[in-house]
């Protein structure tokens, strides 16, 4: 006998895939940028991370009007990408820029609570969803990101081999 999932949420619909993207996607993507950044993350890499953010943006704002991911994440997930560009123009290694880095990937955490909040808020609108459009493009930005730099995205890539499993069922 099958249970089903206290979120509501279905293996393969769009609201699980979103909800997946929030709670393993975003936490693997920001724990990759602190291992990164003790060591320093070229410009190459950084601008990968910006095309992979921009992409997930552009996902969201191409969904209808009116509906949950348009309505409810996509201005928090924009807020995302635009926190991510003032983490990655802190240059140097001082204290003073180790310092202002810390707390802004603080900030990036703050934003992705706000991400999961949405989709806990919405869970009922998130589980009614059936845009796969959203979900491949999603699934298409993560493996491009990883794909440029390989090696580099160690636990972002293992989230997006679980996100192909769990979501698009790959």
């Amino acid at each position: 006998m099958t249970t089903k999932p206290k979120n509501g949420l279905q293996r393969g619909s769009t609201g699980y895939a979103i909800n997946f993207f929030r709670s393993d996607i975003l936490v693997n993507l920001q724990l990759d940028l602190k291992r990164l950044e003790k060591s320093g993350i070229d410009d190459e890499i950084c601008a990968k991370i910006r095309e992979l953010l921009s992409a997930l943006v552009s996902a969201a704002s191409a969904e209808p009007k009116g509906s949950f991911w348009g309505r409810a994440v996509h201005e928090v997930l924009r807020e995302y990408e635009t926190t991510y560009r003032k983490w990655n123009d802190v240059r140097g290694s001082d204290p003073d820029a180790i310092r202002r880095r810390d707390n802004l990937l603080k900030e990036l955490q703050d934003v992705r609570h706000k991400i999961a909040n949405c989709c806990r808020v919405n869970s009922h609108s998130l589980s009614e969803a059936h845009d796969l459009q959203l979900v491949t493009a999603i699934n298409d930005a993560l493996r491009d990101a990883i794909a440029a730099v390989p090696g580099t995205f160690t636990a972002l890539t293992r989230s997006a081999e679980r996100f192909s499993q769990r979501a698009l069922g790959i």
